[in-house]
C-alpha cells in the first residue's frame, strides 16, 4: 500500500462504489463500508429522542433488525472535553432517574449548550466539586438552591456570584405556607414571594425590599411565639424539645427570603457590574426545559432500558446539545475498517460501572445446599 489518496473506479455489481489508489492499483470499497457505520450511528441518534418504537423506527418494521443494527452503538461513551472559554453565567442541575442514578448537568446560560455532565447518587457537594473542577469559573451560578451546589461554587469558584433561580424559592415558599396559607401573615408573606418573578429594575428590588422589612415589623412578634413542651404534651416534638417555635414553617420562610435578599442572591440579575459582560438569567428554565425534561422524555419514552443503556442514553442527550457535535468522532478504527464490534477496553479514568465486579453472593448461598452433610 502506497498511502496516496483514492480515486473513484466505477461500481461493483452491487452497486457499491469501488475505489481504487494509481500509484498502486489497489482496489476497495472501504469508503463505502465507513460511511454505513456514521449512517448506522445516524440512525440510532435520530431514533433515540423520538417517540418511535423499535418496530416503527425499521424501515421494514423489523424490530429485532433494528435492535441488532444499533447493538454497537450502546457501547460508544460519548465524551466532551473540558471548554477552555469562560463563560459569563452557568446554571447547574441534577435530575434524578432509576438504578439509583443522578445526573448533574452543566449548561452555558446564555447559549444552552451543555458544558459538562457528572453522574452521582446524590446532589452532594463533592459532586458538584467534581463537575466544577473541570469548568472555568463563571461570573454567575445560576442554581436551585441546594445546598451542595452553593458550597461547591464557593470553594471551586471563590469569585463566582449565585443567583437564586426564583421559580425554585417561590416553590419553597409553597412548601413552607401552602398554596392557600391559614394565617394572615402566611397570606402576605406569599404574595410577597409571588412578587420575585415580575420584579424588573432596581428601583422595584428596593420596594420588594422594603416590603420584607414592613412585613417582618408587622409581624416579628407573632413569628417570635413560642411553644413549650409542658403545655403540648400530645405533640411528637415535645419528647425531643423543651420548646419550639410556634410558627416555626412561617419563621423559616421568612428567614430564607431574607437571608438570600441580604446576600444579594435574589436580584443579582439587575446589578450593573454583572451585566457588562451580558444578560443574566433569574431562573433555571432553559436547563429545565431545553435539557432536563429531554432527559426525561427519552427515558419515558424508552422506559425498561437496562442500567448501563439508561446511562448512555442520557450521555448521548447531553453531547448531541453541546456547541459542536461529532457523534461519527466516537466510532473506533476497528469499526471503520468492518471488524466486528467488542466491549471497548476499560477506561482508567472513569470508576468502573456497576454489576462488572465479582459478587460474593454469586459463588455462596446463605442457605444450606440440599442432601450435602456439612
Amino acid at each position: 500500500m502506497c498511502g496516496r489518496a483514492m480515486k473513484k473506479n466505477g461500481r461493483t455489481g452491487k452497486g457499491v462504489q469501488r475505489w481504487k489508489r494509481p500509484a498502486c492499483r489497489l482496489s476497495s470499497t472501504m469508503p463505502q463500508r465507513r460511511r454505513r457505520r456514521e449512517r448506522t450511528l445516524e440512525e440510532f441518534l435520530s431514533w433515540l429522542p423520538g417517540p418511535s418504537s423499535q418496530r416503527a423506527a425499521d424501515s421494514a418494521g423489523d424490530a429485532r433488525a433494528l435492535r441488532k443494527r444499533i447493538a454497537w452503538c450502546w457501547r460508544i461513551r460519548p465524551r466532551i472535553a473540558p471548554p477552555d472559554a469562560r463563560r459569563h453565567t452557568v446554571m447547574a442541575d441534577g435530575t434524578y432517574m432509576g438504578h439509583g442514578w443522578c445526573l448533574i448537568i452543566a449548561i452555558d446560560g446564555q447559549t444552552g449548550e451543555v458544558l459538562d455532565w457528572q453522574w452521582c447518587a446524590h446532589e452532594s457537594k463533592a459532586a458538584y466539586l467534581a463537575l466544577f473542577s473541570r469548568l472555568p469559573a463563571p461570573d454567575v451560578l445560576i442554581t436551585d438552591g441546594l445546598r451542595g451546589a452553593e458550597a461547591a461554587c464557593t470553594q471551586a469558584w471563590p469569585g463566582t456570584r449565585i443567583q437564586r433561580c426564583l421559580v425554585h424559592v417561590q416553590r419553597n415558599t409553597r412548601t413552607d405556607l401552602t398554596s392557600r396559607p391559614r394565617l394572615q401573615a402566611g397570606r402576605e408573606l406569599k404574595r410577597l414571594s409571588d412578587r420575585l418573578t415580575s420584579v424588573e429594575t432596581a428601583g422595584q428590588a428596593v420596594r420588594w425590599g422594603e416590603g420584607l422589612n414592613a412585613w417582618h415589623e408587622r409581624w416579628k412578634d407573632f413569628i417570635a411565639e413560642r411553644t413549650y413542651a409542658r403545655d403540648d404534651p400530645s405533640n411528637p416534638k415535645a419528647s425531643r424539645h423543651r420548646w419550639r417555635w410556634t410558627h416555626e414553617e412561617l419563621r423559616r420562610c421568612y428567614r430564607r427570603l431574607e437571608r438570600l435578599f441580604r446576600e444579594g442572591r435574589l436580584f443579582a440579575y439587575l446589578e450593573p457590574e454583572l451585566l457588562k459582560g451580558g444578560p443574566v438569567a433569574r431562573t433555571t428554565n432553559r436547563l429545565e426545559g431545553g435539557v432536563n425534561s429531554v432527559v426525561k422524555d427519552v427515558l419515558r419514552n424508552h422506559r425498561g432500558l437496562p442500567e448501563e443503556h439508561m446511562r448512555r442514553a442520557c450521555e448521548w442527550v447531553c453531547y448531541m446539545k453541546t456547541a459542536h457535535p461529532r457523534p461519527e468522532s466516537f466510532i473506533p478504527d476497528a469499526l471503520r475498517k468492518g471488524e466486528k464490534a467488542t466491549t471497548p477496553e476499560p477506561d482508567d479514568s472513569v470508576a468502573p460501572a456497576y454489576g462488572t465486579g465479582i459478587d460474593w453472593n454469586e459463588f455462596h448461598t446463605t442457605t444450606r445446599y440440599p442432601n450435602t452433610t456439612d
